[in-house]
């Protein structure tokens, strides 16, 4: 009889300690229900949980709350709901999250808090649309000379295994990493020294993905797996530090170049906008070098990861890639591609949307933070709960885009066949702290299309393309190899 009342008396604490767990202000978004400690962490699959958060949002709507571990949290799926909350001041925030907290220290543009972030975003912004913006200047053509000139020498790469298989990875990685190291690091950085840096920062990512559940269980840190994951990955982050110290060392040696054809680097730019402020808070070299590591990094793995996905669907739909060969071919008749083109390649500006929205590189987006409470379509987001942008969701919604597990680049050409940019598509997440840097990741991206597919018919090695992702800080593709093969045009 006692062991039965015991029993009962556990069922009934249970019981108690669970509904306390998920008691909720009415006003706040539906949900599944938490369990203590965890929350909702046991329904999500580490390498897919992009996946289990929008099944979740198919059941429970566009706007759902969820707790992760001991983070209170709002997916938000819907491309309107998230333009309108994350347009607010009020979600400009970003959520303390312990291993981001650890690495970052809330600085660099990603994570930094809000007082630092405005100037930082405005400092970049200017640097980026000063290079690339302007329709027609010096400064974009000589953006695109470096870009064709990394180009080049992929297709030379390419070209030295005489039509045998190759893992893009690398290749890709270095390529992009050329551009990306020369705005970032400056043109003096060695180039040994900055695939060192890529390497490093790669590293970075893949051992992320394994520290990610100490965002949401803290504790765990104390564990000797992720105590050993920490420090190893402190050690990088020490080692990296170190590399950038010594570039901006390097290149204070050195007058900018004040030439209106250069292409200038972000560490002469800050430099020179550190010596008109009083600010330290703001224009110091420890803000520089989170800066530095945030932007290098963030840019290289978000559109490496675009190319890989964009070359595996072409090798995949050879009829996509023959009419996206065929529309340059007949555009650009053997001229070098420029951004400026683009627009008059409707066929390839939606072929690669397309891929931009099937494979959505961070497809959980970039988390805010409600700093004080929001009301959005009769819900409440409290105060201090994360936001999370679901763009996996917003772009395989089946009510916004017809058969959207279908790779389908017409879907973005009207009835003219020009192409139309949907606001649903949103590769670059929506708002006030969505990525800077997109403008130029298209370029990247087209410029490398645009020339490789002139120059090379892209098959796969083994008789299937595996388009399956893998899920860290971004959507990946699994290594496999393909094949570039000589075109006569």
């Amino acid at each position: 009889m006692f062991a039965i009342l015991l029993a009962a008396t556990i069922i009934l604490a249970s019981f108690a300690v669970l509904v306390c767990a998920n008691k909720r202000d009415a006003a706040l978004p539906p949900g599944p229900w938490n369990l203590p400690l965890i929350g909702c962490l046991h329904k999500l699959d580490p390498e897919r949980a992009y996946v289990n958060l929008t099944k979740l949002a198919q059941k429970y709507g566009p706007i759902y709350s969820i707790r992760l571990g001991k983070v209170s949290t709002v997916v938000i799926s819907d491309h309107k709901l998230l333009k309108k909350v994350l347009m607010k001041d009020e979600a400009l925030g970003r959520p303390s999250l312990y291993f981001f907290d650890y690495i970052c220290r809330g600085k660099g543009i990603t994570y930094s808090h809000i007082n630092v972030w405005k100037d930082q975003r405005k400092f970049i912004s200017d640097f980026l649309r000063s290079v690339g913006g302007a329709k027609v200047s010096a400064k974009k053509e000589a953006l695109e000379n470096e870009i064709r000139r990394s180009v080049e020498e992929f297709v030379y790469l390419v070209k030295s295994y005489e039509g045998s298989g190759i893992l893009l990875a690398e290749a890709v990685t270095s390529y992009v990493g050329t551009v990306t190291s020369t705005l970032f690091l400056g043109k003096s950085c060695p180039r040994e020294d900055s695939a060192k840096a890529i390497q490093a920062l790669d590293e970075v990512v893949k051992m992320s993905v394994v520290a990610g559940p100490i965002n949401f269980l803290p504790f765990l840190r104390f564990l000797p797996m992720y105590a050993n994951v920490i420090s190893v990955l402190q050690n990088i982050w020490n080692k990296m530090h170190n590399f950038v110290n010594e570039v901006i060392k390097y290149n204070a040696q050195f007058s900018p170049d004040e030439k209106e054809d250069s292409l200038p680097s972000i560490i002469n730019a800050f430099m020179q906008k550190k010596s008109t402020r009083n600010s330290d808070e703001i224009y110091n070299l420890e803000e520089l070098r989170y800066l530095i590591l945030d932007m290098f990094g963030a840019s290289t793995e978000t559109t490496v990861t675009s190319i890989l996905w964009t070359v595996l669907y072409l090798a995949k739909y050879e009829d996509v890639q023959e009419k996206v060969r065929q529309e340059l071919l007949s555009v650009l008749n053997g001229k070098t591609p420029q951004m400026g083109d683009l627009e008059n390649l409707p066929y390839t500006e939606a072929t690669l949307a397309e891929v931009a929205r099937i494979r959505t590189t961070v497809a959980m987006g970039v988390p805010h933070l409600a700093l004080e409470d929001i009301y959005v379509e009769n819900f409440k987001i409290q105060k201090n709960t994360m936001i999370m942008p679901l763009l996996w969701a917003i772009h395989m919604n089946p009510n916004v885009w017809n058969e959207p597990e279908e790779f389908r680049p017409s879907r973005f050409l009207n009835d003219e066949r020009k192409f139309v940019q949907p606001e649903e598509l949103l590769p670059f997440s929506v708002g006030k702290r969505m990525c800077v840097g997109e403008h130029l990741a298209k370029m990247l991206i087209f410029l490398f299309m645009a020339t490789i597919l002139q120059t090379f018919k892209i098959e796969s090695c083994e008789p299937e393309i595996d388009l399956s992702a893998v899920c860290g800080i971004t959507l990946l593709p699994k290594p496999q190899k393909v094949v570039f093969k000589n075109i006569d045009k």
